[in-house]
């Protein structure tokens, strides 16, 4: 998997862990428990964290489609509004081990909406992670409590180290990787990325 960007209250990155590449269907598994927990953001409002499932489907298109198009750019590095039917799939298909995926959400039941999603998937040693959060609830502190909560369950399940490539000027991604005390250097490749790291 090839991962996504980060930020303050980041987003999805995509080099691979939302890449659109074909992938054979990962068979359902029983979501771990305890889920969900209960959070609050800096400023008071409750939301809800769990493990993504099957049936968030229509919910990860929705929030995808809700982002707006500078989040799109800065955190999903140009990733198109409305992601195929195969991409969808693979991104709420998840064995909960090799690959994982946290939702934020709101609301019960139809009306339950994803505000924020991080991910890691890939080779265990050095594995990409990424995270995303809808435009309205930036900043709140959604982004570092999720990834922090994704690298703990990461670490139990075998991870060793996380890293995510951001956009060098995107100063909200920098942050976030500040906050959740990851290394950062310039790509050797490209001065217009960095690769942020932590060894778990």
């Amino acid at each position: 998997m090839e991962v996504h960007r980060t930020s303050a209250d980041v987003d999805i990155m995509i080099t691979g862990a939302h890449q659109e590449s074909p992938r054979v269907a990962t068979a359902a598994v029983a979501a771990p428990s305890p889920w969900p927990q209960y959070a609050r953001t800096r400023d008071g409002a409750e939301y809800r964290i769990r493990p993504i499932r099957p049936e968030d489907r229509e919910r990860d298109r929705a929030f995808i489609a809700g982002l707006s198009p500078q989040s799109r750019y800065s955190r999903m590095m140009g990733l198109v509004r409305e992601p195929s039917a195969e991409v969808l799939d693979h991104w709420v298909r998840v064995d909960y081990r090799r690959e994982m995926a946290l939702v934020a959400v709101v609301g019960e039941g139809t009306d339950e909406t994803i505000l924020a999603v991080a991910r890691y998937g890939g080779n265990p040693a050095y594995c990409e992670f990424a995270v995303a959060v809808a435009d309205a609830w930036q900043g709140r502190g959604i982004g570092t409590h999720l990834s922090e909560l994704l690298f703990t369950y990461a670490k139990a399940h075998g991870v060793r180290r996380m890293y995510a490539i951001l956009l060098a000027d995107n100063k909200r991604m920098l942050k976030l990787a500040d906050d959740l005390r990851m290394s950062v250097r310039r790509s050797p490749d490209d001065n217009s990325v960095v690769e942020a790291w932590r060894t778990l």
